[in-house]
């Protein structure tokens, strides 16, 4: 990872002002940043990693993921590829994150398709396939778990207060898939969501893991 860190703004640079990469190292989970280059999402050095590379890395960070579409809240839009960093057996260790602002290129294209249209012309620059992700930056480790609850809590369908047991594992077994318990202190972040202890948390792991085995 050394070699990368040094690398790693330097390339940036050379892209230009419209780029910024950064280097995530999984054994520093979950403040995962170990260099970066350029500002579009103004993070530094010991920043966490986000919720879309969590959930990557549960899943076995089996592929890359090249060339999507991610929208800022501010509306500019990227250009992104993360690109994991793998050991001598293959193991991701980490990942690098390269962003491009291409909000210019998005706005003129957007505007071409829209004479186009008008002319009764073919759109051809236009590709609804163009892979779209939900990623955000956050700045704070409490920040990566506050979104992860939240979202978790959204697919329940069910305030915390109003839940049974069902819909507590239902959350628990969200969150777990989505890599959140590879973050240090999410079961107690967890449990005072949900309104019940550590203990209950970690039975409800158990308790899904064990439908796994089962399945298996």
């Amino acid at each position: 990872m050394n070699g990368l860190c040094e690398i790693v703004p330097l390339l940036a640079r050379v892209i230009g002002s419209h780029c910024e990469i950064v280097l995530h190292d999984f054994s520093r989970l979950p403040n995962s940043i170990v260099a970066i280059g350029g500002g579009l999402t103004q993070r530094e050095v010991g920043d966490p990693i986000n919720t879309f590379a969590l959930e990557k890395i549960r899943a076995g960070a089996n592929e890359d993921l090249i060339n999507y579409r991610v929208e800022l809240s501010d509306g500019r839009a990227l250009q992104s590829s993360t690109i994991f960093v793998r050991d001598d057996r293959g193991v991701a260790v980490g990942c690098i994150c390269i962003n491009l602002d291409m909000s210019h290129v998005v706005k003129l294209r957007d505007a071409v398709s829209s004479v186009a249209r008008l002319l009764g012309v073919d759109d051809q620059l236009h590709s609804e396939s163009e892979l779209r992700v939900n990623e955000t930056f956050p700045k704070t480790v409490d920040e990566v778990m506050a979104e992860a609850v939240s979202e978790a809590i959204r697919e329940v369908g069910v305030e915390p207060e109003l839940m049974h047991k069902r819909h507590k594992v239902h959350a628990v077994r969200l969150l777990e898939e989505r890599g959140l318990f590879l973050v240090r202190d999410a079961v107690d972040y967890v449990a005072r969501e949900l309104g019940v202890s550590r203990f209950t948390i970690y039975n409800y792991l158990n308790e899904l893991r064990g439908q796994e085995v089962e399945k298996a």
